[in-house]
């Protein structure tokens, strides 16, 4: 056996490790091999069925989550749902503080009127909306419109849709 070291005052030996040490690293080291090789190749229980159970559960729990948008055609489906359109009504609270409560423009511009700054269509202003207009894009000397993608969503952004719809019989259905 080597002469212990000194390091700092601190005597160090140089001892082998316990054999029932060794023989414990060894077999944890085997019995992950052998699991993996297990779980990957013989198992039945894979990723794919344990997501389909976890969806399952989910599911069960809360409801189905389909992802609400436009429809193909480009139009609002909310459009004369008149429970979406009073809860767009309460969703517009959020745009209030540049678009004014009643939507006829404060910082932002006005929403009431028949000028559409960036598209008049469901399908320019759900886009206006959801991804925001900032830098070049803006126009007429307005601020920009933040993104709402995040903020709202797109089930209270197409129920505000719905409101201005509404209010405003400019804003055009569809494509």
């Amino acid at each position: 056996m080597k002469e212990p070291k000194e390091v700092d005052g601190i005597f160090q030996a140089d001892n082998p490790m316990p054999e029932w040490w060794k023989l414990v690293w060894l077999l944890t080291i085997i019995g992950s091999i052998a699991y993996a090789i297990y779980f990957h190749t013989a198992s039945s229980w894979g990723q794919d069925e344990a997501f389909k159970i976890e969806v399952a559960e989910h599911e069960k729990k809360f409801g189905s989550q389909k992802k609400i948008g436009l429809t193909a055609e480009g139009a609002n489906p909310f459009r004369d749902d008149e429970v979406a359109i009073a809860d767009g009504q309460k969703n517009f609270g959020i745009c209030g503080a540049c678009h004014n409560a009643d939507g006829k423009g404060l910082v932002g511009p006005s929403l009431m009127d028949d000028d559409w700054i960036h598209g008049s269509t469901d399908k320019e202003v759900y886009a206006v909306i959801m991804k925001g207009v900032s830098g070049e894009k803006l126009k007429l000397g307005k601020g920009a419109m933040p993104a709402h993608e995040k903020s709202l969503g797109s089930e209270k952004v197409l129920k505000i849709m719905a409101w201005l719809a509404k209010n405003n019989p400019s804003l055009k259905k569809g494509i």
